[in-house]
């Protein structure tokens, strides 16, 4: 008992894909590579804005998606280097909220670039007045997706992070 104590202070909380006390490595293993991988991510984001901001040539509208994207990773990695699952509260459904919310944001984010790239060099339309509507899609879907779980209460621990708890399975099929 005091071992799986031990091991859940250095969580911070139990992970809930393993049972026995003797696969809680794997929890810290896959935490790890969470944390990892955000940072890589993170620094590659600061690297590209910093690249972005010294140059100062994000005028045309694919330079500006660029930026938005880079954006929306960068608080998509700040979700992944955030730290582990939370016992229920409020603090895990925000880690959740916001992990979904930029994770759809970046995912918008890349098939707008590509929607853009199709429309100005296989259609030859010129893009520049969909900007807004780019903008409203790219952040406003995102928002009504990680919303509808948080407004039903299905954000909780959900193995290694936060996320839509186990008693809602569909939905993180849906998401």
């Amino acid at each position: 008992m005091d071992g799986q104590r031990l091991t859940s202070q250095n969580n911070e909380s139990r992970c809930v894909f393993f049972n026995g006390l003797s696969e809680d490595y794997r929890c810290v293993v896959i935490l790890s590579v969470k944390r990892a991988t955000g940072t890589f991510s993170l620094v590659g984001c600061i690297f590209m804005l910093f690249v972005i901001w010294l140059l100062r040539r994000y005028h045309s509208l694919a330079q500006k998606m660029i930026l938005s994207l880079t954006v929306a990773a960068f608080f998509d990695s700040v979700a992944y280097v955030m730290g582990e699952s939370h016992p229920e509260g409020s603090l895990c459904d925000f880690q959740a909220w916001w992990l979904t919310y930029f994770d759809w944001s970046a995912l918008a984010w890349v098939c707008l670039i590509t929607l853009n790239l199709y429309l100005n060099l296989v259609r030859e339309i010129s893009t520049n007045r969909y900007e807004t509507l780019y903008h409203l899609t790219a952040w406003g879907v995102p928002l009504v997706m990680a919303s509808l779980p948080l407004l039903r209460g299905y954000y909780g621990p959900a193995g290694a992070w936060c996320w839509i708890t186990d008693g809602h399975v569909a939905w993180r099929f849906g998401m």
